[in-house]
């Protein structure tokens, strides 16, 4: 009887253990995560203001009818809208399908891609054809049909192109026609549907257009990972002997005075271009860095200590080459470049990886600082560098004014965001996908007589398919949530909005504007293209992946 009340005892104690120790994650949970996601969903269908004039009352739909809902201008033209809205329901039904069609490969896919990349030539053509209006809506359907054609045309080749295909018609031939009678719809009846009618928040779509537009540079990110990733994946091809005692003292002295002699210089060299300060830190972050590369080598190899030190050696001498010309900046640039070279001969590939994955750790606000201060129109580095080249070839080249320039605030931020990304966690994941990519399979490609790029082709990217797979999800959900930072620190929205996204636009209406309902019901309808967007990823993307 004692026995049997003991283990009734032990299994009561221990579920009331395991939710004491779950508690404080429950209830953060419950308190941060869960009720303010509920409370956003009731005030989504309120007219919730912090403004004491507005009364709090319950809309229903009001607040996503008018987020993206139209309005006739004059008088309503039902057949219209119904043809232009049947139009887009067919251009997504034929999207759909032809990632249907790809993961299933259906007969006639090839076909089919042809006619995605003719329609995806036509529109940049149009795009190109169009009258040059000088109203935003007109610049942002060119650009749009330019991003739409460039879209359709990679994927219409990759269709085209797709191993183990038949030029014969079939199924897979369906969401192609599909395609283009959707896009042909909405070109033709999008002249009568919008001069009848107008969207009702006009901010909301030029802003989601802003946030699509600044995910152009998400492929291009996740390739400079992968080819970063494939640079950096082996050891640098350095070798040697240890060198002995008497030398190593030798080595170490000859480090030690060379160090020194390159913190002057970089340090003089900084001095007469921006100040005593700044010289100072120079020289100091010069004499530690030097030091570090020549006291770490000659545990390991002669030649990895001797090539650091010739390394630092051509650095000076490259400095005062430069700065006596006149070139302070150019001589540091020159002299930091010496650095690395005598960091990746002292480390190997260790010190890249370490550098290109930096700026991960620095913080948000101070990277978009610093690049904010490289797009200054008048004292930015890149400008400048853009004005000395064309000095020097005698042309009176002017660098654009970047982020107060409606045509290349999106551009810079683009630019921004790529070079973030590359050296970033995508780069990790891949040297991790690399790492696993079994041995004896680049060994048989080497007997078939494979080349780098059919190891590549047909080993190595197969392999790293679950990798790109999880890297791709992530980015679209970034990409959709993001550009808050951006606009906050750099770009205030402007210049006229065109960097306003709709993470900013949320804050926007919630926190200047006080409309917390409709602040609420944009997120909402975030949250579901970001769902959309995920599960059309896991629905046609995973079949990428391949078995270990």
């Amino acid at each position: 009887m004692a026995v049997g009340t003991t283990k009734r005892q032990s299994r009561i104690k221990l579920p009331l253990a395991v939710l004491g120790f779950l508690a404080p994650n429950l209830l953060g949970f419950l308190g941060f995560t869960l009720l303010p996601v509920v409370l956003s969903f009731i005030m989504a269908f309120t007219n919730w203001n912090l403004k004491p004039a507005v009364d709090l009352e319950y809309v229903g739909m009001r607040n996503f009818q008018d987020l993206i809902g139209v309005q006739a201008l004059d008088r309503p033209a039902p057949l219209v809208s119904t043809l232009y809205f049947v139009s887009a329901g067919i251009l997504i039904a034929g999207v759909i399908g032809v990632l249907w069609a790809n993961m299933a490969e259906w007969r006639g896919s090839k076909i089919g891609g042809v006619l995605i990349t003719a329609l995806g030539v036509a529109a940049i053509a149009l795009a190109f054809l169009r009258p040059k209006a000088g109203d935003g809506g007109a610049e942002m359907v060119s650009h749009g049909l330019v991003i739409s054609g460039g879209i359709a045309i990679i994927c219409g080749l990759g269709l085209a192109s797709k191993e183990g295909g038949q030029w014969r018609l079939g199924l897979g031939t369906v969401p192609g026609v599909l395609v283009i009678i959707g896009g042909l719809g909405l070109w033709l009846l999008g002249a009568p549907m919008w001069e009848t009618y107008e969207p009702r928040d006009v901010r909301f779509w030029q802003y989601f257009y802003n946030t699509a537009y600044l995910m152009i540079g998400i492929p291009f990110g996740i390739a400079g990972s992968l080819a970063l990733a494939l640079l950096v994946n082996n050891d640098l091809p350095i070798g040697g002997r240890a060198p002995g005692p008497t030398l190593g003292i030798i080595l170490r002295i000859a480090a030690v005075a060379i160090c020194v002699i390159y913190g002057i210089v970089g340090g003089m060299a900084m001095t007469s271009y921006s100040g005593v300060m700044s010289g100072a830190g120079v020289a100091a972050l010069c004499f530690m860095g030097g030091l570090l590369v020549a006291f770490r080598a000659p545990a390991e190899r002669l030649s990895q200590i001797t090539g650091a030190l010739v390394c630092l050696a051509c650095g000076i001498v490259t400095m005062l080459l430069i700065w006596g010309m006149g070139q302070a900046n150019i001589a540091l640039l020159g002299g930091l470049f010496w650095v690395m070279v005598a960091m990746g001969v002292g480390f190997n590939i260790v010190a890249y990886r370490t550098v290109y994955y930096l700026p991960t750790f620095t913080a948000g606000v101070a990277l978009m600082i610093l690049w904010k201060a490289l797009y200054n129109p008048e004292t930015g580095p890149i400008n400048v560098a853009i004005e000395t080249i064309g000095t020097a070839l005698g042309q009176d080249w002017q660098g654009p004014e970047w982020l107060a320039s409606v045509p290349w605030a999106k551009p810079a931020l683009i630019i921004m965001g790529v070079w973030t990304g590359i050296g970033g966690t995508n780069m990790l994941l891949y040297l991790a996908g690399l790492s696993n990519v079994p041995g004896d399979l680049m060994d048989a490609a080497d007997v078939d007589g494979a080349s780098a790029w059919g190891k590549f082709r047909h080993v190595t990217w197969p392999q790293l398919a679950p990798t790109t797979f999880f890297i791709t999800v992530m980015s679209i959900i970034g990409g959709l949530q993001g550009g808050f930072e951006q606009a906050r620190v750099m770009t205030q929205g402007g210049p006229a909005g065109s960097t306003t996204t709709l993470s900013y636009y949320i804050y926007n209406k919630a926190f200047q504007d006080l409309d917390l309902g409709y602040a609420a019901a944009v997120s909402w309808v975030l949250f579901a293209v970001i769902f959309v967007a995920t599960a059309l990823n896991w629905k046609f993307g995973r079949e990428l992946e391949v078995s270990p």
